[in-house]
């Protein structure tokens, strides 16, 4: 193909990207399907590959570079097998998630729910005690404090709905289109153990929710997802981080600190990132955070032993692969979110701090942790390795 044949196909391309963009610019209401939104992120990261690899071949345009893997451009890097691809289409998945953490309702919904004046307040008269932590910082404590203590309930199994005593699990169950309309993904039951016998249906919400904010119940899915829409509703920078070992917390960008800082809302843990690995002892393999601007693969900052130990059990996908689906789709997020030049001009210098942080270029301040987890029953923990 000729320099202008591929110029005039690039531009083609670049109108069905434009035209993409426009369709999906509008925030999703929370009843929106999350197979839906899959399917267009699947057609734009589909799009984004093939401008991509195209672009790469004009002489006008350098090749793009995956920044984790050093020199690797994207026309020698290939697309997932389809051995990979069940791995990446769980990134899908989240990724439409947390792109409806952006509605306009619930992010109101969350401004009403919490009592911010207080968290200012709170944040004034304990500023002496933590001098290394700027208001905000302080803010984000505080909001984690008033999450666990005072708004969002840890549930084991939920009591019974009509005597208010103990259940005993039974098994998993379809929604009922209501709960599906609230956005529940599958729902457990539960019997009761008292003289009731009451079976108690307990929906779960793996994706946003507005019923949360009326619940106020659930597990680490649940806490992750409600929280991260309050931070953001307070106007700070947050992102979901999704670990493949079934546990999800939130990172909240530090203006002050200039980086991201951990938060942990079932626990209540503020900037302890090695509180799974060193702490729980949990086998961790991929961390990947999650925002309407941008996907990161932040493993790092929660291991101790990326380079000797983590590296080598991370075989569900070769890592240049997972390199640029995460790239190209951090990309997509970007050009669909609507920001204007100074707004994406400070997404890239937050990426290229957090790349440096990654890295350790500027030291390593993270404590090693011996705190156990908090949260969930104790058999349950040791059930899924989160307990020593």
């Amino acid at each position: 193909m000729d320099k202008e044949a591929q110029q005039e196909l690039a531009k083609q391309l670049a109108a069905q990207f434009a035209t993409i963009r426009q369709g999906t610019s509008v925030t999703s209401s929370a009843s929106t399907s999350t197979s839906a939104n899959t399917v267009k992120d699947a057609n734009i990261v589909e799009l984004a590959s093939r401008l991509g690899t195209l672009m790469s071949q004009t002489p006008t345009t350098s090749p793009m570079q995956v920044q984790q893997t050093g020199t690797i451009s994207f026309e020698s890097v290939p697309d997932p097998s389809i051995y990979e691809q069940d791995f990446v289409n769980t990134y899908i998945e989240v990724n439409g998630s947390v792109k409806q953490m952006e509605n306009r309702e619930l992010l109101d919904l969350a401004s009403d729910s919490m009592p911010i004046g207080q968290f200012f307040e709170e944040a004034e008269a304990m500023a002496a005690d933590h001098p290394e932590d700027s208001i905000d910082d302080m803010v984000i404590r505080r909001l984690l404090h008033w999450f666990k203590n005072d708004f969002f309930q840890w549930v084991n199994e939920p009591p019974c709905t009509t005597c208010q005593g103990k259940t005993t699990f039974i098994a998993g169950a379809v929604p009922t289109p209501q709960e599906r309309a609230d956005g529940a993904g599958m729902v457990e039951t539960y019997r009761c153990s008292q003289s009731c016998i009451e079976v108690t249906r307990f929906p779960r919400y793996g994706g946003v929710s507005k019923i949360l904010f009326e619940t106020r119940r659930g597990r680490c899915g649940e806490w992750a997802h409600t929280f991260t829409i309050c931070c953001r509703a307070l106007g700070y920078k947050a992102r979901y981080v999704h670990d493949t070992t079934d546990h999800v917390w939130t990172e909240v960008w530090s203006e002050h600190k200039k980086r991201w800082i951990h938060c942990d809302s079932c626990e209540a843990a503020y900037d302890q990132p090695l509180l799974y690995s060193t702490g729980w002892g949990k086998t961790i393999s991929y961390c990947v955070a999650f925002s309407a601007e941008e996907v990161v693969d932040v493993t790092r900052r929660y291991t101790v032993d990326y380079d000797t130990v983590v590296a080598k059990r991370r075989r569900s996908i070769r890592e240049a692969v997972l390199a640029k689906f995460l790239y190209l789709l951090s990309e997509a997020n970007l050009a669909r979110s609507g920001l204007g030049p100074s707004d994406v001009q400070a997404v890239r210098e937050r990426q290229a701090l957090d790349r440096d942080d990654l890295l350790g270029k500027n030291g390593d301040s993270r404590a090693a942790e011996t705190q156990d987890r908090e949260s969930g029953s104790v058999e349950w923990g040791k059930s899924r390795g989160e307990r020593r």
